[in-house]
């Protein structure tokens, strides 16, 4: 009975999630001035951080642990973590939850002194705030005031008018307000793929002219490509003017006076209302030589069972142009994220939570290696779930083999509408998988290095480019001049984001918000990318282009057994600019809600070695084309000879013929010689069983089934 008991409490103490035993603890009624111990446990991060560095300098060559019991620590102050924080190699430094308790991780602290004004409640501003773009209740992130949608009062053709700081718009959509510098514009500017926060300067009411303290993306003039309902409901609006504070939960701050508007869920006096007072709680960095070749990380930190929250919208800057990633999406080198990494490597993140706050969650900085990000949660975010972003192009790529895996990343972007659930910039042979991503307002995970290859300011991430390590190899190849720009293939050594492994994710109703964005974007980076066996499903909004796509500037990605389910928008499952390759995916029953163009779209040419072989086209919609071919650029188009198109099987549930001028066309030129026409027989289709019943004509063509029970968090 006795070894009964022992070996009882041996298994509980191995299968236990969370620390039993730790060298420091921490508590919410704690104080820093105690030792530390369970008993007399310290009150903050930062003092526990303390603690472990002066134990390091005594014990390097030793784990450590510290265990944080459940409840809300509040930061006023990024934690940050630096060389003198590592581990010793072979070893690690832990700081995690106490057994199954909550620990929580908040900037936010109570707004108190409310005051009934008519319909609204005011309050000050918490003393040491100015001011704050997001505010929390119990129930999460409240919304704030927001203006009925207008549209600017000039379209594309002006863009070439207008700089990016000048708004012309209708009489009485924007107002000179006393407190101006508080008041944002929210617009999608000339693009369907952005969403500018932009703060105002001044506003001309005579000539319906405004100026914005930070330039938009791109001219502020109506949308040029995008769905109808867009422009009909306004791509422009005002935020944080007491003006249009008419719904319940809304609010806005007037900085001038130091005072909160609120109108309350309930309608009641205002309880358990917070306000931010940072946007990164926790940063970890090492020593960063961004001129150098080399940087020092901080090493083998462990972050386990926490809770991050209450962060704030870090706002756009003026002086970012040419420092942003691809479109804007994101800001190069900037604290934008509740946690962010700068110089770190063997860093996990295991089962923590980072959820109702104003930006990111997660970003990884310049020199980033061998960090883990595992089983953890991101909800309910203002921008990027996740984000890897490492230097720009040129000879020093560190941040590489990085691993995403079994997240679940769902209603992000809340604010930020371009905001992807990750996004991977300049960043190398990192390992992408098992992910479940769903309720996004834009793309679900971007692969990108897309650079503007110049020195005369113009583009996306030009100032990024390291000129000097590229010069200094001596090839005048490389180098931009009137006239001449390097090829994709004499400038991808330079692209970081080579070689990166994106498989196993599920991916379901995406771009909910904006335009022309997809389930799985790749674009602008190395060779050598593969997105395999992801189950992209359900994507049914008419803003959808495509499953998987290769866009602008891109060569050499392997896209293969994937599983793309009802997809809407153009309807187009799998989409490629460029050489690359499309293998055994099965493209099912995608929907053409808006311009359906065609199951696979060969979008720019020449595309000479392209292997579109063994996948399945599987079609209800009679819009729908098997394959579409329209060079976006004006060239000539691409041409299905140029590739090796062979071995596909095509169906159509009520059209026989569905696929027979493409077969004709295509066996005309010598392509799609053993390709067939034919239902593949899956075996349950609806239950994710995509192996094939007996006598399928896709196990002749040599099409391997592909099994999806594992794809996801699963």
């Amino acid at each position: 009975m006795i070894f009964r008991l022992v070996l009882a409490c041996i298994l509980l103490t191995l299968i236990s999630p969370y620390v039993q035993a730790a060298d420091v603890f921490v508590a919410p009624n704690g104080s820093d001035s105690n030792p530390g111990t369970k008993s007399q446990p310290f009150a903050t991060l930062a003092r526990a951080r303390d603690e472990i560095r002066s134990r390091i300098v005594q014990h390097s060559n030793r784990n450590y642990t510290v265990a944080f019991r459940g409840g809300k620590y509040r930061l006023n102050q990024t934690v940050v973590f630096d060389l003198r924080d590592s581990a010793s190699a072979g070893h690690s430094i832990t700081y995690e939850a106490y057994r199954d308790e909550k620990p929580v991780f908040t900037s936010a602290i109570p707004v108190t002194r409310w005051v009934r004004e008519g319909k609204l409640w005011t309050a000050p501003v918490p003393s040491g705030l100015k001011t704050f773009r997001t505010l929390y209740d119990a129930q999460g992130r409240l919304p704030r005031s927001r203006g009925p949608g207008f549209l600017p009062t000039q379209d594309y053709q002006a863009a070439d008018k207008l700089d990016r700081f000048t708004l012309p718009y209708p009489p009485g959509a924007v107002r000179n307000w006393s407190n101006i510098d508080d008041i944002e514009l929210m617009i999608r500017p000339n693009f369907g793929w952005m969403l500018d926060i932009l703060p105002f300067e001044s506003v001309d009411e005579a000539n319906h002219l405004a100026r914005t303290s930070v330039p938009a993306s791109y001219a502020m003039v109506k949308v040029r490509y995008a769905p109808s309902r867009i422009t009909t409901n306004g791509t422009a609006w005002i935020e944080n003017a007491v003006d249009y504070l008419d719904a319940p939960g809304e609010w806005t701050v007037d900085s001038h006076q130091g005072k909160i508007y609120l109108l309350p869920r309930s309608g009641e006096k205002p309880e358990g209302i917070e306000s931010p007072t940072v946007t990164e709680l926790i940063r970890v960095e090492g020593q960063i030589n961004y001129d150098g070749p080399k940087d020092e990380p901080v090493r083998g930190l462990v972050f386990r069972g926490l809770s991050f929250t209450g962060g704030d919208r870090f706002s756009w800057e003026r002086n970012r142009v040419g420092y942003t990633l691809q479109h804007d999406w994101e800001m190069f080198d900037r604290p934008t994220a509740l946690v962010r990494l700068r110089g770190a490597e063997g860093i996990r993140f295991e089962k923590c939570r980072m959820v109702d706050s104003g930006g990111a969650g997660l970003r990884m900085d310049l020199h980033c290696q061998s960090n883990r990000v595992s089983s953890c949660e991101f909800g309910h975010l203002g921008g990027t779930g996740i984000l890897l972003a490492g230097y720009g192009p040129g000879t020093k790529d560190v941040n590489r083999h990085n691993t995403i895996e079994r997240n679940h990343i769902h209603d992000i972007g809340e604010l930020i509408w371009h905001a992807s659930g990750i996004a991977c910039f300049q960043s190398s042979e990192n390992l992408i998988s098992h992910n479940l991503l769903h309720d996004l307002p834009y793309t679900a995970i971007v692969v990108s290095g897309r650079i503007s290859w110049n020195r005369e300011g113009k583009g996306d991430g030009w100032g990024t480019i390291r000129w000097k390590e590229i010069e200094a190899l001596n090839r005048p190849e490389l180098l931009p001049s009137p006239g001449h720009r390097p090829t994709w293939k004499e400038r991808e050594p330079f692209l970081h984001g080579r070689n990166n492994l994106i498989e196993q994710n599920e991916i379901h109703d995406v771009m909910h918000k904006l335009w022309d964005g997809d389930g799985i974007y790749v674009s602008g980076t190395g060779g050598g990318n593969r997105v395999r066996e992801n189950f992209i499903h359900d994507c049914l909004s008419e803003n959808m282009c495509e499953g998987i796509r290769c866009d602008d500037d891109q060569e050499e990605t392997i896209i293969e057994r994937n599983v793309i389910l009802r997809s809407g928008g153009v309807g187009t499952g799998i989409a490629i600019k460029g050489v690359n390759h499309i293998l055994n995916n099965f493209v099912i029953d995608p929907i053409g809600a808006y311009r359906p163009r065609g199951i696979i779209s060969l979008e720019f040419g020449p595309l000479p070695g392209t292997r579109i072989q063994r996948n399945i086209l599987y079609s209800s919609d009679p819009a729908l084309k098997p394959f579409y071919f329209k060079n976006l650029f004006a060239k000539p188009d691409p041409e299905i000879k140029e590739t090796e198109t062979d071995f596909n099987l095509y169906y159509h549930q009520t059209n026989s013929a569905w696929a027979a001028q493409h077969l004709a066309d295509a066996h005309a030129v010598g392509r799609e010689l053993h390709s067939a026409v034919g239902d593949p027989l899956f075996r349950d289709a609806a239950k994710r069983d995509y192996r094939f019943r007996s006598h399928s004509p896709a196990a002749k063509l040599g099409i391997e089934p592909i099994d999806l029970r594992k794809v996801g968090v699963r």
